[in-house]
């Protein structure tokens, strides 16, 4: 890629690519025909896409449309950057005539699961990309029917992710897939659209399950045994939220369900509007990458919790391993730049700056975050 095509892929982390004419991503609106319908959907194809690229789905949410959640996600800027081909197809209208998925919702009669998998497969072979770095997320009624077609398309998608969407009744009652894939989801617990705890409250058609009971069903189907779960650093304190990340691990077959509990978020796609102390396009494209890393899951470049990077003994800060480490306060405040630490070396109190938090990176492996002080200190 040359040096100004290089400075322009970096205009979408500023201004969400607003328009392809201005970055280094080929977006063009396309139609593809399935079940007697014309069904229409946008791609962007980066100058960067090798052969055997990575494909991922984006799916807006009830009302909405393809054109909207491209303005929000911010996946052009991970398109560019990653070489990645993104697609945002087009729902349908339901029985009321809005535009939806039908995630066995019994709204309509659409077939997008039959479509979503055929218009995956048509874009694999017309584009070349790879059949086991497919994944599909989206935003509400788009993390719907991501979470059906984990349920019954998991040989086509190989790991799925929501934003504020759960299951539907049918969905949480009926799915049991014979291959369970890898799930990650965002959710605010101040959602007033899809509750955390009671879902749409509406036990027959979106369903009334919340989170928490999403988060067992699918932690049963992979098995999981282990449970992590620590706070994020709080990136923006006006917003008045935080987030908890809660990893669940240890399946037989390498699966994990990532959680991130926006506490005090509501119905956003968080990092573009609402809560910014995380960025939601960014936690699933890490996550969906991980799964084309060379493992099955995330398992194979996630550190189990007893390989952690750093530990504390309350007193002092250890390094098991040779990382780089920065710290912050209770409100999420940098209270120590970022500083090597040598494997073996251990840091006393006073040099850790009044820090609450401190977050260890080793390069390509996921940040370790570990409390080292309390609120009085």
């Amino acid at each position: 890629m040359n040096s100004d095509c290089s400075k322009r892929c970096l205009l979408p982390r500023i201004l969400g690519l607003l328009l392809t004419m201005v970055s280094c991503v080929v977006m063009a609106q396309e139609t593809f025909f399935h079940d007697g319908l014309d069904r229409s959907y946008f791609l962007e194809l980066p100058d960067n896409i090798e052969p055997g690229a990575p494909l991922v789905i984006v799916l807006h949410g009830y009302t909405s449309g393809p054109a909207v959640i491209y303005s929000y996600s911010g996946w052009s800027a991970i398109s560019a950057a990653e070489g990645v081909a993104v697609c945002y197809p087009e729902g349908t209208l339901d029985y009321f005539g809005v535009p939806h998925w039908n995630a066995n919702l019994g709204i309509s009669d659409t077939d997008d699961l039959g479509f979503l998998v055929a218009l995956a497969e048509h874009l694999q072979t017309t584009h070349n990309l790879s059949p086991d770095c497919t994944f599909v997320c989206g935003m509400s009624n788009g993390g719907f029917m991501s979470y059906s077609l984990a349920c019954n398309a998991a040989s086509t998608f190989r790991a799925i992710g929501s934003v504020t969407g759960l299951m539907s009744a049918s969905d949480f009652q009926t799915c049991n897939p014979e291959t369970v894939v890898p799930v990650v989801h965002l959710h605010g617990t101040n959602d007033l659209t899809v509750s955390y705890t009671e879902g749409t409250n509406d036990p027959f058609y979106w369903g009334d399950t919340g989170m928490e009971e999403t988060m067992d069903l699918w932690t049963g189907l992979m098995g999981t045994t282990l449970t992590y779960e620590t706070p994020m650093p709080n990136e923006e304190v006006v917003d008045l939220t935080s987030v908890d990340f809660i990893r669940h691990y240890g399946a037989p077959g390498g699966q994990e369900f990532h959680h991130y509990r926006v506490n005090g978020g509501g119905h956003e796609w968080f990092g573009s509007w609402g809560s910014f102390d995380i960025q939601s396009t960014q936690v699933i494209w890490d996550f969906f990458s991980n799964q084309c890393s060379g493992g099955s899951t995330s398992t194979a470049t996630i550190n189990p919790v007893s390989e952690d990077f750093i530990y504390s003994t309350g007193r002092s800060l250890g390094a098991h391993t040779a990382c780089h480490i920065e710290g912050y306060d209770a409100l999420g405040r940098m209270t120590l730049a970022t500083q090597p630490i040598a494997a073996g070396e251990i840091w006393d109190t006073p040099r850790l700056s009044g820090s609450f938090f401190i977050r260890a990176t080793v390069a390509g492996q996921p940040s370790q975050i570990i409390r080292v002080g309390s609120v009085t200190d």
